[in-house]
């Protein structure tokens, strides 16, 4: 009985995994408290990085609460081994306290950070996160109340969805391309955290 190549093809994975895992040289941020955000401080958890934006309409929201709901489910044992963290690519408007207020929607441990764009920038570079700045009309600009009175142009940021997966040494574990398969995430993470090999 022939069945259909789809069956007999082995699922794609989720994620790709580096083998060996990548030092990440170029981080320094600030996080959501205005306190600095080293590699210093990221060591010893996994760490989930999303690169978005507070006035982002759609992407960003909507990765967050799935981020959110991943955390919910991880097995009580491993979730306090792996933290979630907002990087806003709009370090112009996005600041500490702003993220603060934005982060705390989806739950009391996740983080959010960001820096000058000149801090940011090698960053964005080391790990290939995509990211541009469009200018908008005000009249289009759902967020224009944030520069109102002030010289700030009405623009948006379009970026990638992409997930990247640092861990406890700091360093790129996985890249996820594709942040809505729930699953995959939950299954890696718990896997990858619950390693004692990879926890070392």
């Amino acid at each position: 009985l022939a069945l259909p190549l789809a069956l007999l093809a082995p699922p794609a994975p989720a994620a790709t995994v580096l083998k060996p895992p990548r030092p990440v040289e170029q981080m320094k941020l600030t996080d959501q408290h205005g306190a600095p955000l080293t590699a210093d401080r990221l060591a010893g958890r996994w760490t989930v990085l999303f690169f978005g934006f507070t006035q982002c309409p759609d992407v960003c929201p909507t990765t967050l609460a799935r981020l959110a709901g991943v955390q919910r489910r991880l097995p009580e044992a491993i979730r306090p081994k792996v933290r979630f963290m907002l990087v806003s690519v709009d370090p112009m408007r996005d600041t500490p306290e702003r993220l603060a207020e934005y982060v705390r929607q989806f739950g009391q441990d996740f983080v959010g950070a960001t820096a000058p764009l000149g801090e940011l920038a090698p960053l964005l570079k080391e790990l290939g996160v995509s990211y541009a700045y469009t200018a908008q009309d005000i009249g289009e600009h759902a967020g224009h109340e944030a520069h109102a009175g002030h010289a700030m142009p009405a623009y948006t940021v379009t970026h990638s969805e992409t997930l990247y997966v640092l861990d406890p040494r700091v360093r790129l574990h996985a890249v996820f391309t594709d942040p809505k398969d729930d699953y995959a995430l939950l299954r890696d993470l718990s896997t990858w955290a619950g390693d004692a090999k990879l926890n070392r």
